[in-house]
């Protein structure tokens, strides 16, 4: 009888379970607990401000949930004010991978593009001699497209002829 009560016991167990499973009502595993903490920290640390800690939390934050693309867009956006540009390439990237029509992602990684674009103009007509057509041409360029920033939409703000800034997530209460 035993063996009969145990076996009873564990398929009520299992459909209990199943039930829940079904409504939606399972308790959160640990590692979601652990996903969702660390995700309102990073924006918290966003928010204020703290860019190095929020990155390093995003970071953590993508290793665990790789195909979060609002992850991979946040973590872009840490990178990109702490001035590493190539790296927020990468985290946009990987974000339009995962969802090939987010426009924040997509506009974002045009900023960033045009910033480096800025500075590689800088950096032609730094190293140019005296004279040499590309250090004019390149001194044109750059400004042209520090002019970028003044034509902006409704989500850019002007800083002086930068080019635009990039577009938080506006939409997610949690986020900056």
């Amino acid at each position: 009888m035993t063996n009969v009560t145990l076996r009873v016991s564990l398929l009520a167990g299992l459909m209990a379970l199943a039930g829940c499973a079904a409504h939606g009502t399972l308790p959160e595993s640990p590692q979601g607990a652990d996903v969702a903490q660390r995700e309102r920290e990073a924006h918290l640390a966003y928010a204020h401000g703290d860019m190095q800690r929020a990155a390093d939390l995003y970071e953590a934050l993508v290793r665990d949930t790789p195909d979060d693309a609002d992850a991979w867009f946040h973590l872009g956006n840490a990178r990109f004010r702490l001035q590493r540009q190539d790296d927020a390439v990468l985290a946009y990237d990987r974000a339009i991978q995962i969802s090939p029509g987010d426009a924040r992602a997509l506009y974002n990684l045009g900023v960033v593009r045009l910033k480096q674009a800025q500075a590689a103009m800088l950096d032609s007509a730094q190293a140019g001699k005296p004279g040499d057509p590309l250090r004019g041409d390149g001194l044109r360029i750059a400004q042209r497209l520090a002019k970028v920033g003044d034509d902006l939409g409704s989500h850019g703000k002007a800083d002086g002829g930068a080019p635009p800034f990039i577009v938080e997530a506006a939409n997610d209460a949690s986020a900056p």
